[in-house]
């Protein structure tokens, strides 16, 4: 959390000094104010009163300014990617964006995550010549398997919307981490499977190249469908995902005029009680299992000692 927050504060600093100036200020105010209260302290209990109260507001004010850097930090990435949805899929953004709200629990990322990398796919398979909703289907459906592949190998869910997105652009380099082998040959090999005698990696189109090789990535992993929503609440790592999700998602929500902040409470709740269902047996076991093993420890280690 520092280290986000510390992100947060370099990258809003420098690109609006006047927040960085502010928030120096408060910050160097109550400071003062606890200097101050330091030299009356020698002056009995009103000066150690006066010390603990200046004290409690640094604290106050620090923990206040590091969570309003990163409430503005966090509404404005996801403010330019509501925005980017709008441009990449027009009016059918809003299908984009609500899948958007379900993606902490769907694929263990915000909502501005899920569209910054929706709105890269969707802008490369354009790209390519797929129409505007052909795009959109393509995205949200390798995106959703990506996540459920990525739960499946162990890998880092980045890595997972990186190596998808690296293919809508027709580079097959990283979608082995996803669990398939693609290249010129494999798509070719897939297309040929599904009585496409003729079709030519070659020859094909960039968006017939980009359709084939996304149905022969969704043909090659069905059988891991839905694989991350249900270790999302039935896994450690899983559940652990989706409570940082949700904890982006009412951080960029404070910001937002527009946000069910009950829906969001809600969310980060669940997502705090699948980590506790996933963790205390875990402990539990850990609290029965420690008697027996530290005694086992001392029988072995006993006569070692002793003689």
């Amino acid at each position: 959390m520092a280290t986000e927050i510390a992100s947060a504060y370099i990258a809003l600093t420098t690109k609006m000094p006047g927040v960085k100036k502010e928030i120096e200020g408060s910050l160097g105010e109550a400071e003062g104010v606890v200097e101050q209260a330091g030299r009356t302290s020698g002056k009995g209990w009103a000066g150690g009163l006066a010390v603990g109260i200046a004290a409690g507001a640094v604290l106050v004010t620090a923990a206040v300014t590091a969570l309003g850097v990163k409430v503005v930090s966090s509404f404005g990435e996801l403010e330019q990617n509501l925005g980017g949805s709008e441009a990449v899929f027009g009016e059918h953004a809003a299908s984009v964006q609500k899948l958007g709200t379900e993606a902490y629990k769907t694929l263990g990322v915000s909502q501005s995550d899920y569209l910054s990398t929706a709105n890269k796919m969707g802008a490369l398979f354009q790209g390519s010549g797929i129409d505007q909703v052909r795009s959109l289907e393509l995205t949200t459906g390798a995106m959703q398997r990506a996540a459920d592949m990525a739960s499946v190998m162990g890998i880092d869910m980045d890595v997972a919307m990186e190596s998808v997105a690296g293919a809508a652009k027709g580079n097959f380099t990283m979608m082995d981490n996803l669990g398939v082998a693609m290249n010129a040959t494999s798509v070719e090999s897939y297309a040929a499977s599904k009585g496409m005698k003729d079709w030519s990696f070659a020859t094909a189109t960039s968006a017939e190249k980009a359709e084939m090789a996304m149905s022969m990535f969704m043909d090659s992993t069905s059988q891991y469908a839905g694989n991350f929503a249900k270790e999302a609440t039935e896994t450690v790592s899983g559940s652990f995902g989706m409570l940082s999700a949700s904890w982006e998602e009412l951080i960029a929500g404070l910001g937002n005029k527009d946000a069910d902040m009950t829906q969001l409470t809600a969310n980060l709740a669940n997502a705090i009680k699948a980590v506790i269902e996933n963790v205390a047996p875990i402990v539990r076991n850990m609290l029965q299992s420690l008697p027996e093993t530290i005694g086992t420890f001392f029988n072995e280690i006993g006569p070692v000692v002793e003689g």
